[in-house]
Parts: structure tokens; C-alpha cells; sequence
């Protein structure tokens, strides 16, 4: 296995060989360019030089030269420009022997102009192609290569003189280069070159010194590269690293028991910081190492009470009078049963380890539960023995978890007893029921003769005073009747259902006493139930406050609203209101000093048996209160 060492070396040294030669490569690309670039710009130059040169001569000098002589006279040396340039550039040459600076020409006067055969091809090329003005490459003149620049000399108007007609050319130009050199030349046509050319071996000469100085100064850079990169990895890193390795190597070769030790950190970079790191871990593995020897000795002293607790909750298990059995929640399997099970049963418990819950079952459908904290409540359900006896069931069981698996440990009784005497109660409760029935029958048909007998004393009467009297009392036999026919009609005999005593209690009073008036009841509905002990004083006192405010309340008015209500304004409190908008209390009556029997009754019975209090407002009409507290027994829905 590699080292991180001669990784980082072999890694770092193909990144640096990579670079290397990318760079090394632009290098060369960019001195090779950079000299040819060079080389163009002195052929440039020197071309410009002869071009200037010429222009000069023909703007300056020749003007300069018909103003001081005849303007038939001609003389080369000073208004020829091609003599001038040559002469200047032959100067030149002086210095730089291997380059070719020259004016050619197919037919020149001077023979010394006379172009080669590559300079008569180029002035065939321009001709070809009349928009190039100059080329510039690589070609052989003479056999040996150079770079070079032609710039094409085009026939103009001015020329015509010295180069149209002999006839009209000057007379020295015609004594010194005769009749038949450069004339009849047509405009436009490429007459002759200006040619710069430098022998190639000079530009490669140049080009490999600028190399070899380029990419070897920046292979000293390179090299520098390299042995910092070495430095800094081997003396700030991989040294450092192998000291760690060999520290984890050390530590391995200990025992098991052996604590790990500190390395030693020097520097605050990040492998200092990776050290100290260590450092901390290793303290913390030393620390919980320690901890974990206690842990597991501890772990063993209560393995061992593990196995004494389960050796005594297999006795307990098994002593258990109730049938008890362990079953695994997901798969339904038996894992466990006491002997009460196997007696209750009767199966070997062989047998019941290779059964499911549900093969105890003696109901198609399956059990139903519901799940409270891990407790587990079951409907009480019919199982089988094996002997096909089917026998009802009381199941309570709950959740825990056992050899990594939930479990269900459930405690079976069989209620056979217990259900038949159930029915036994449920039968005598059926029976005293059907007897309070009929005794709340009997009461109401007794209140109902006895109400009857009433009604024909008062027919036997002609005393006002006595019919009204009887028949108040057979207005209060008949709210008691109400009470006990409500009682007769439903089936819970603990509460009264006062909402609908009060509508059938008004109704009938407005039947008796509101003959001859429009008088609107308006009730307002709520769920208020009370108890019989408190339901029966509280019918009596409404049957008096009503049939009151019916007698009394609209002597003057023949028309008028009675407003009734019963609520609870908190849990334990009932209030009882009767408002009307009658002639109200005459001034001076004190209702609570009445000595009226109705009235007197209505004070005893909410004094006395509600132990609440009765109110009385009087402001457009009256308005009577009566409040008590619920008893215990009585029950109210919203």
C-alpha cells in the first residue's frame, strides 16, 4: 500500500508535469511567434524606409531639381528614385550583407535591377491580383530561403514621362540607358518590386536563443516550483502525518486493556488542530473505556438477578389463579401459558405453543380492542375448550416488550357465574322497573280520580269561593300528574325532563284560567333535567306563579305576552323565570307577607325543600325569580 506521501509525490509530480509541458508548450508557441512577429516588423520597417525614400525623391528632390535646371534635363543620381533608393540601401547592405534590400524590374534600364525568376513571379502574382499591394512569407531566392516582403511598384501617370514614349523621355535618361529599357509601359501594370528579405537561418538563429532563454528560465521557475511544493509537503505535512501513522500503529499493536496516549501537537494549523482533536477523543475513549468495564460488570451482576427474577417470575407465573398466557402481537402466536390455562383449557401445553389466539375463539369475527397506555381493554368474548364447551370470557391484557418483540401478556377468567348472575340482576331490575312503571301509573290515575271528584264537588257547589278553590287544587293534583306521567311514559326514572313539564303545565293553565284573553306564551326552550325529589316541589311552585299571572296579571289589559323560562346559568344552578307585561303588583302589596295559600305554599316549597330563593320585580308588568342549586342526582344536557 502507497503511502500518503509517495501519493502527494506522484500526484503533485503529474499536476508539475502536466503544467510543465502546457506551459512549456505556450512558451514555444509564444517566442515563435513573438520572433516572427519581430522579423515582419524589421521587414515592415526597412520596406517603409525604401518606400519613404522613394517618396521623398519624386515629392521633394525632382521638383526640386527641374526648378534649378531644364526640365529636358535629367539626372539620376539625384530624381531617379529607384537610383537613389538602391544607393541608399547598398549603404545598408554594408552592414547587413545577408539581406537582400533591392528594386527589380522585368525589363530595367540599370541591368543591376534586373529581377530573378522568383521576383518576376511575384510580379505576375500582383498582376493577377490587381488589390494586393504587398506579400509577406518564407520563399528561395537563389536557393536559399528567407523571409521576405515585396511591395508592387504600379505604372501611374507622373511615371509616363520617363517610361512612355523615348520621344518624350529626357535626354541624359535616353544617352545613359538607351532607347529601349522600361519604356512604353502601360498605367496600372506591376513595372517592379521593392524587395526585403532576410536569409531564414537568421530568424531561426533568433528564434532558438529566445527559446532556449525563455524555457530555461522557466524551467528554474519550475524547478523552484517543484522543491517548494516538496518542502512545504514534506516537512508541513507528510512528516507530520507519518508521526500520526506511526502513532495509530503503536496504539494498535497494544493489548486491549492498554489506554491510548497523547500526540504531540505542535502548530495551530489544521493538523494541529486534527492532533489535538485526537488528543480530546482519546482522553474521552480512556474515560468511557472505564466507564464500560464498570458498565459491563454491573451488566453481569444484573444478568445474574435478570435470571433469578425470571426464575421467579416463572413461579409466580405459573402459581397465578387466573389463566394467563404470552402472545406475540404481530404473529398472534402462543409463547408462554400457566398451568390455570392448560386446566382452564384442557389442551397439553404442546399444543397450545403450536397455536394462535384465535384458535381459542368460538366467534367468527375477530377480536376487537382498544389500546390505552399499553393496556388493552377486550369486549368480553365466547371461547372454547377442547372439548367443544363454549364458556364467556373477561380478557385484560397489556403491551410490553420481550427478546426484542412486542408482546401481549393477557389474563383470561371464565365468567360463567358471574354472567348468569348478571341476568339474574338484569332480570329482577326488569321486573322492579315494569313495577315503579305501573306504581307512577297508578299514582297519576289516582291524581287523575281524585282531580275528577273534584271537579264534581265543585258542581255540587254554588260557592265562587269554593270552586275556586277546588279548582286550584285540581290544577295542582294535575302538575304532580305530569310529573308521574312523564315518569310512567320514559325509561329513566332518575330525572324529569323540565323543559317539557313547563310547556304542558302552561298550556294547560292557559287552557283554564286564560279563557277570554289573548294572552301570547312564549317559552324558552333548554335540556334542564331534574330529579324527582326536586322536580315535584318545583312543579307545584310553577303551577302556582303561572296560574297567578293568568288570574291576576291582566284583569285591566285583555291581551298580554307571559314569558317562561328555565335555565342553568353555571353546572350546579337553575333558574326559574316568569315575566309578564300584566297590570304589574298594586302599589303597597308586599308579596312576600301574603298569607294566601298559593303563595304561602310557592315560599315554603322554595324556602324549604329547593333551599333556594324567590325574587319579585315589578316594572311594566312582573317579573318573578326563583333560584336553586341542582342536587347531586340531577342531571342536565346542553
Amino acid at each position: 500500500m502507497k503511502s500518503i506521501k509517495s501519493k502527494l509525490i506522484l500526484f503533485i509530480g503529474t499536476i508539475v508535469i502536466i503544467f510543465s509541458s502546457i506551459l512549456l508548450q505556450s512558451t514555444y508557441n509564444v517566442t515563435t511567434s513573438n520572433v516572427e512577429d519581430l522579423a515582419k516588423q524589421q521587414l515592415s520597417l526597412a520596406l517603409n524606409f525604401d518606400l519613404a525614400i522613394r517618396e521623398y525623391v519624386a515629392e521633394k528632390v525632382r521638383p526640386l531639381m527641374f526648378n534649378l535646371i531644364s526640365k529636358e534635363t535629367f539626372i539620376p543620381e539625384t530624381m531617379s528614385t529607384s537610383f537613389v533608393a538602391r544607393n541608399i540601401f547598398e549603404k545598408v547592405r554594408e552592414n547587413f550583407p545577408d539581406y537582400i534590400i533591392k528594386f527589380s524590374s522585368g525589363n530595367p534600364r540599370n541591368p543591376a535591377n534586373q529581377a530573378g525568376p522568383e521576383e518576376l513571379n511575384m510580379i505576375k502574382y500582383f498582376n493577377d491580383n490587381p488589390l494586393d499591394e504587398v506579400w509577406t512569407g518564407e520563399i528561395n531566392i537563389g536557393g536559399k530561403p528567407y523571409l521576405a516582403q515585396f511591395s508592387a511598384m504600379r505604372m501611374e501617370k507622373p511615371c509616363l514621362r520617363c517610361h512612355g514614349d523615348p520621344a518624350n523621355a529626357p535626354y541624359e535618361l535616353i544617352e545613359r540607358y538607351g532607347p529601349d529599357a522600361s519604356f512604353y509601359l502601360p498605367l496600372g501594370e506591376v513595372v517592379g518590386l521593392d524587395t526585403i528579405a532576410i536569409p531564414s537561418d537568421k530568424v531561426n538563429q533568433r528564434l532558438w536563443q529566445e527559446k532556449v532563454r525563455n524555457i530555461g528560465f522557466l524551467g528554474i521557475l519550475i524547478l523552484l516550483f517543484c522543491a517548494s511544493l516538496v518542502f512545504i509537503f514534506k516537512f508541513i505535512i507528510t512528516d507530520r502525518l507519518s508521526i500520526i501513522t506511526h502513532h495509530f500503529l503503536h496504539t494498535e499493536k497494544q493489548g486491549d486493556d492498554a489506554m491510548i496516549g497523547a500526540i504531540e501537537t505542535k502548530g495551530r494549523d489544521e493538523i494541529a488542530i486534527l492532533t489535538g482533536s485526537f488528543n480530546k477523543l482519546a482522553e474521552r475513549l480512556n474515560d468511557s473505556y472505564a466507564k464500560l468495564k464498570i458498565e459491563i460488570e454491573e451488566r453481569k451482576q444484573a444478568q445474574a438477578a435478570l435470571r433469578e427474577s425470571e426464575e421467579k417470575y416463572r413461579t409466580l407465573f405459573d402459581m397465578e389463579s387466573d389463566a394467563l398466557a404470552l402472545m406475540d402481537i404481530e404473529t398472534g402466536d402462543i409463547l408462554d401459558v400457566n398451568k390455570a390455562f392448560i386446566n382452564l383449557y384442557g389442551f397439553r401445553k404442546e399444543e397450545i405453543l403450536c397455536m394462535k389466539n384465535t384458535d381459542f375463539s368460538a366467534e367468527p369475527h375477530k377480536t376487537q380492542k382498544s389500546v390505552q397506555n399499553h393496556e388493552i381493554n377486550i369486549p368480553i368474548r365466547y371461547h372454547k375448550k377442547k372439548d367443544g364447551t363454549v364458556f364467556p370470557t373477561e380478557i385484560s391484557a397489556s403491551i410490553f416488550e420481550y427478546q426484542g418483540r412486542e408482546v401481549l401478556i393477557g389474563a383470561v377468567r371464565d365468567i360463567t357465574e358471574r354472567k348468569h348472575a348478571e341476568e339474574q340482576i338484569k332480570t329482577s331490575l326488569r321486573e322492579k322497573e315494569i313495577l315503579l312503571r305501573e306504581i307512577h301509573h297508578r299514582v297519576k290515575n289516582n291524581f287523575e280520580i281524585i282531580s275528577s271528584l273534584l271537579d264534581m264537588s265543585s258542581m255540587r257547589t254554588d260557592s265562587q269561593e269554593t270552586q275556586n278553590l277546588l279548582l286550584n287544587a285540581r290544577s295542582r293534583i294535575h302538575s304532580m300528574s305530569l310529573i308521574h306521567s312523564q315518569l310512567y311514559q320514559t325509561d329513566r326514572f332518575d330525572r324529569i325532563d323540565m323543559d317539557r313539564h313547563i310547556s304542558e303545565l302552561s298550556h294547560h293553565l292557559l287552557c283554564v284560567y286564560g279563557s277570554g284573553k289573548k294572552i301570547d306564551l312564549i317559552l324558552t326552550p333548554s335540556k334542564v333535567y331534574l330529579s324527582v325529589s326536586q322536580a315535584i316541589p318545583c312543579a307545584l311552585v310553577l303551577n302556582e306563579l303561572i296560574s297567578n299571572v293568568f288570574k291576576h296579571a291582566f284583569r285591566e289589559k285583555k291581551q298580554g305576552t307571559v314569558r317562561i323560562s328555565i335555565s342553568t346559568p353555571d353546572p350546579t344552578t337553575v333558574l326559574i323565570q316568569v315575566i309578564d307585561d300584566g297590570d304589574g303588583i298594586p302599589e303597597g302589596l308586599d308579596i312576600h307577607s301574603q298569607t294566601g295559600l298559593g303563595l304561602k305554599m310557592a315560599r315554603h316549597l322554595v324556602s324549604g325543600q329547593l333551599k333556594g330563593e324567590m325574587r319579585v320585580k315589578n316594572d311594566s308588568g312582573t317579573e318573578i325569580s326563583i333560584q336553586f342549586k341542582r342536587s347531586n342526582d340531577g342531571e342536565k344536557h346542553e
